[in-house]
């Protein structure tokens, strides 16, 4: 049973480590263009949130994961 949930949390930590890197690519492709990406905006949904915790959450994993690279 123990192999069974650290396979989970290998799968959960694997997807979302998927999903910030390609929030991290969407970020930059929005700084570098200017625009909106197919509809997604990244970047104003990071400025939309403001000083509210969700907005430093994602401050703060956008650093963790370049730090970690």
């Amino acid at each position: 049973m123990t192999e069974f949930f650290k396979s989970l949390q290998e799968k959960i930590i694997g997807a979302i480590s998927i999903a910030l890197s390609f929030l991290c690519i969407g970020v930059i492709v929005q700084l570098l263009l200017g625009e909106s990406l197919l509809g997604w905006d990244p970047v104003g949904n990071i400025q939309e949130a403001g000083s509210a915790f969700i907005g430093v959450i994602a401050i703060v994993a956008l650093f963790l994961l370049f730090k970690k690279k």
